[in-house]
């Protein structure tokens, strides 16, 4: 098995933190953009710019972002790498692909039990039982000034 990532740096307020890999593209959607449409951009990769309104409290190795709306669970690829646990609240760019899953009762009580925003989870506003998730290869956080 791969020994464990070491813990990611905490992020600084008024400073941007980067975690895994170093973005590819220039162009953003904002997360509005992305989430009234997250079929559009199914197998792309894009880079987005949003607001985090959870983070896993076990390893830093989801989260959730929104537009204050809607929400998106975002996943470290291949748990590659891990956020600050206490990055909700912040801005976030994330690149990465979009990827439809079929919403699993058992996957869904496991992020519940990680979760510190039960009402942010996807999976839980989903429409049908398909979630749009953002398979992350790089992850960028603002933490608001204070």
């Amino acid at each position: 098995a791969p020994a464990d990532p070491a813990p990611p740096a905490t992020a600084v307020a008024g400073e941007w933190a980067h975690y895994g890999a170093e973005f590819t593209l220039s162009d953003s959607l904002t997360a509005a953009q992305l989430l009234s449409t997250p079929e559009k951009y199914v197998d792309q990769n894009i880079l987005v710019e949003g607001k985090i309104a959870d983070v896993c409290q076990k390893a830093g190795c989801w989260m959730v972002i929104t537009d204050d709306n809607t929400t998106m669970r975002v996943l470290m690829k291949d748990h590659g790498f891990a956020v600050d646990k206490g990055g909700t609240g912040a801005t976030c760019r994330v690149e990465g692909t979009i990827v439809a899953r079929e919403i699993a009762p058992e996957f869904v009580a496991h992020l519940e039990s990680e979760s510190t925003n039960v009402a942010a989870m996807p999976e839980k506003n989903a429409e049908g039982n398909v979630v749009y998730e953002l398979n992350a290869t790089g992850v960028s956080m603002l933490k608001a000034e204070g």
